[in-house]
């Protein structure tokens, strides 16, 4: 019965990601989203063809939506995209990791166990990644802190699924509850941005 569960489970993540169509980006010619069971890291030339400005303008007026601090949305997208377009990671990946670290996007987010800032990084971590400052509770070195992370479980997973599940710290699935669910999450979470960052308007598609 679990196991028709999960598998319903993670029928529904696929299919929202599906639905939403190929992730975003400038171009809109790569179906970044294609196989989401593979790793979401993409070649230089996809990254390089996007355009860092109107893609941060995008992921802002998604964020935007999860605080009242605008200028605060805005600086979070500038640091996701600088991170992705340097680790040619799918920013829509980033910001599903984000929103289900921390939707209210407090940059002085604590968790119970001490995790800290957006995408909850765990003290031992900060200052160990060249991020500029050790400090996880700056946007930009949160970001870069937790894109680090996350970039070294990519390189070390089979899928991105199992790579989600190691940025949890979700290795056996006993350290919290549920959180065999996390990858479900990110992955609902970044489909539903995709498809969002897909219709708001800027002026070049106006």
């Amino acid at each position: 019965m679990k196991t028709a569960m999960r598998a319903a489970s993670h029928a529904l993540a696929l299919g929202v990601l599906l639905v939403s169509g190929a992730v975003w980006t400038i171009s809109q010619q790569h179906p970044l989203y294609a196989n989401p069971g593979k790793l979401l890291r993409l070649p230089a030339a996809i990254v390089d063809a996007a355009q860092p400005t109107e893609q941060a303008f995008r992921i802002g007026e998604v964020l935007n939506q999860y605080t009242h601090d605008r200028a605060l949305a805005f600086r979070i997208a500038d640091a996701l995209v600088a991170q992705a377009d340097k680790e040619h990671i799918d920013p829509a990946l980033l910001v599903g990791v984000l929103l289900t670290e921390d939707a209210t996007l407090d940059p002085h987010a604590r968790s119970s166990v001490g995790a800290r800032g957006l995408m909850q990084v765990m003290p031992l971590h900060g200052g160990k990644w060249g991020c500029g400052s050790s400090d996880l509770f700056d946007v930009e070195s949160n970001i870069c802190h937790g894109v680090q992370i996350l970039k070294a479980a990519l390189d070390g997973s089979p899928n991105t699924r199992v790579a989600l599940l190691r940025y949890n710290g979700c290795v056996r699935g006993r350290n919290t509850p549920n959180c065999h669910l996390y990858d479900d999450k990110v992955l609902r979470h970044a489909g539903r941005a995709a498809a969002e960052m897909r219709l708001v308007k800027t002026q070049k598609s106006e």
